[in-house]
This record gives C-alpha cells, structure tokens and sequence, in this order.
C-alpha cells in the first residue's frame, strides 16, 4: 500500500512559513499558529490525495481505516493526527475492537487511544491486563482505562490480585465507587504489606477509594518513628482526605528527601507551606 506522509507535507508548508515569518510571533503564538494551521490543512484539498486529508480518512470503510493505520506502523510512516480521529470517531466498531488482538503494541496503544474507556472493550481490558505480552506501557495505559470504569471491572480485577498483576488491579480498584468489602479489604492488606517506598502508592490507594475505616490504621502507621518524609506526607494527605487530621510536630531534617525538596523549593514544603521541622 502506497502511503502519503501528510505530516511532511505539512510540515515542509510551515517551515516555509516559520523561515519567512520567523521573529514576527513568540514561541507560545507559533505553538497556537501550527496547531492552528494543521486543522486548516485536515480540510485543505492536496493534489497528492485528490481531496482533503480529514475527507480522505472518513471515507474509508473501518476495516480499510484499520489496515491502513497497520501500514502506516509497519513502514514506519508517521500515523496523522486525522486518522486516529477518525478511527476513535467510530467507536467500539468491529473492526476497532479487532485491534486489540494485535501483537505489535504500538498498534495496540493507537486502538487503545481510540477506544477509550468504551464499555464493549473493557473485557478485551481485563483480559489484556491478565496477559503476559504486553509491557508496562500498555499495561499502565490499561489500568487507567478501566480505572474508568472501575465498578464495571471489579470482579476480573479481583481475581487478578493473586498474579504478578495484583499492582495494576488494586490501582483500578483504588478507584471504585460502589462500597465492596473484598476491596477495601484488598487495599488494606496491600497498605499493611507494603514496603516504606510502597507507602505513599497504597496510602494514595486508601484515600482514593475513601473508605474512613482505614484511618486508624493510616494514623497508626504515620507515627511511626521511621517514618520518612515522602511516606509521612503522602500518609498525612490520606488521613486528611477521609476526614481525619494529624497535627504533630515531626523532625525530618536529617532526611534525604526532605533536604532535596527544601533546597528546590527555598525552603517550601511540597505543599507550599513554609518550612517545618
């Protein structure tokens, strides 16, 4: 298949355009400019396609819309923006869904950005999540389409929670609506389990599903002695995010973290408060 690179069409048009109006706008209003003038060009007839990029994408059926993102991938044409937008305009087609059977992730990761958190595809989500085949990008862009639509998912996503995937499960659980005690029992034991450089993750988990049966259990672990100054913040906005408080005084001045976010902040917390030992 024949395929036309409309990204250097577009972009041989405005270098010519930067080079004869090069010091006339600053670099904010040329980032307006381009994004502007690519739109224009989605709807400007090209001789090398005999219509208008935008026309030429929609009026493709889905199955040629797919093979010809494929092709775009395999010889390593840049994809256009106006195919991915015509391919998510379609939905959870078919031949979109189809997509994510693919081996090659970038194709995936297009079929991903289309979809969305389309209800159809959420099976073909859950299943992916379970599979070994794809790494941590897709499986990161995965978790945070089903977090979505979490109450939807929560049963494959227990069932996860006893593979090498229980991370990316209790992540979407952390974001269910509807009361459920297998996960708030699940976010618990994550939290309890955790490593102290896992404590501000399942801290974070906590307070995303809101249940305030876990303060004493964030205030038990916040006063712990060894606590470092990440951790301790993370717990403190957890504590405060299902309405408890903590309001102790605590010394992190020999903490390395602590150090670092004071000297780049001039003396500022992370949350911009003035310092405090």
């Amino acid at each position: 298949m024949k395929l036309i690179d409309l990204d250097e069409i577009f972009n041989r048009k405005m270098e010519r355009e930067l080079r004869a109006h090069a010091g006339e706008r600053t670099e904010e209003e040329w980032e307006s400019a381009i994004a502007a003038a690519y739109a224009a060009f989605g709807n400007t007839e090209l001789k090398e396609l005999g219509k208008t990029p935008v026309q030429y994408f929609a009026e493709m059926s889905a199955s040629r819309l797919t093979e010809t993102l494929k092709e775009y991938i395999l010889q390593g044409v840049p994809v256009p923006d106006f195919l991915c937008e015509e391919l998510a305009s379609r939905g959870a087609a078919p031949e979109v869904l189809a997509l994510l059977q693919e081996t090659d992730e970038e194709v995936v990761l297009y079929a991903l950005n289309a979809l969305g958190s389309a209800r159809r595809a959420l099976p073909r989500y859950a299943q992916m999540l379970g599979e070994e085949g794809y790494d941590g990008h897709v499986k990161d862009h995965l978790a945070e389409l089903l977090g979505e639509r979490a109450d939807e998912v929560t049963e494959p996503m227990l069932a996860l929670l006893s593979t090498e995937n229980r991370a990316y499960a209790l992540e979407v659980l952390s974001k269910t609506k509807g009361r459920d005690d297998r996960v708030y029992g699940a976010l618990l034991s994550a939290f309890r389990g955790a490593e102290e450089e896992e404590l501000p993750l399942y801290a974070g988990y906590l307070a995303s599903y809101g249940d305030e049966r876990a303060l004493p259990v964030l205030l038990a672990a916040i006063e712990r002695e060894d606590i470092g100054f990440v951790a301790f913040q993370e717990l403190k906005y957890a504590i405060e995010a299902l309405g408890g408080e903590y309001e102790k005084e605590r010394d992190f001045s020999s903490d390395a973290a602590y150090k670092k976010i004071m000297a780049a902040t001039a003396g500022a917390d992370i949350f911009g408060k003035a310092k405090r030992k």
